[in-house]
């Protein structure tokens, strides 16, 4: 396992130096930016999450539905991807090199993947959903193969958008912040700003928990998946497994 995720980072730093935009001026990116997003420091889970149900979540905003496209090219919508199911969704960039960003993302939502596997009853009823903010270069066969990296073992879904204009709004709704690291002339140095978080979504679009990369655990995303399928029958959630395919 250990030996595939430092292939796995390998490959989207081989990436990144083959897009960056002149990677001999990153020097010249405002170093205030560039530190923020791309300081160096780990992470290391500093609590034991608290059992599944012995707490609640409120809801902390709702979303909307926005339009995606599948890794196939084909379109889809973010409800038709979760339906009435909980979904955990991440925003990334395939050639991220920010260890505490969008590998980090991955690497958590890949845990919860194998733990979801373990768990059939409830992966039925969970989607976890990595979508692109770089639909200039993440394409559909992109995230295809960033699937095929990961191998999920549960509806792990790798999705993109059209173009800008349909990924503004859908990050809006989020409130997740993205913004591209440009040269002192205004050229996009190919790299992002970004602050990193993963998304709770209950049945209803409700945000129900943001990790940032200090609460970011897998294990926490697991007990709060769990306690959220709780709130109500099993045999409810069931009836919902088989909607918006």
């Amino acid at each position: 396992m250990i030996r595939r995720l430092v292939l796995l980072l390998l490959w989207s730093v081989a990436a990144a130096a083959a897009e960056t935009a002149h990677p001999e001026r990153l020097r010249d990116v405002d170093r205030a930016s560039l530190g923020y997003t791309y300081g160096a420091g780990g992470f290391a889970a500093a609590y034991d999450p608290p059992p599944p149900g012995s707490y609640t979540l409120p809801v902390v905003r709702r979303v909307g539905d926005h339009p995606l496209l599948r890794p196939d090219g084909g379109g889809t919508t973010l409800g038709r991807t979760k339906g009435r199911r909980l979904a955990v969704v991440s925003f990334v960039y395939a050639t991220c090199v920010d260890v505490a960003g969008c590998p980090l993302a991955n690497a958590v939502l890949r845990r919860v993947d194998r733990a979801l596997a373990a768990d059939p009853a409830l992966a039925r009823d969970v989607r976890l959903v990595t979508i692109s903010f770089d639909p200039e270069r993440d394409t559909p066969a992109r995230m295809a193969a960033l699937r095929r990296l990961y191998r999920p073992r549960t509806r792990w879904r790798f999705l993109t958008t059209s173009d800008a204009a349909t990924l503004v709004p859908l990050l809006a709704d989020f409130d997740q912040p993205v913004a591209k690291l440009r040269f002192a002339d205004g050229e996009w140095s190919g790299l992002f700003r970004h602050v990193l978080k993963v998304f709770l979504v209950d049945r209803k679009n409700g945000v129900r928990n943001v990790y940032s990369a200090g609460f970011l655990d897998p294990q926490l995303v697991v007990n709060d998946l769990r306690t959220l399928a709780a709130e109500r029958p099993a045999t409810a959630r069931v009836a919902d497994a088989s909607a918006f395919r």
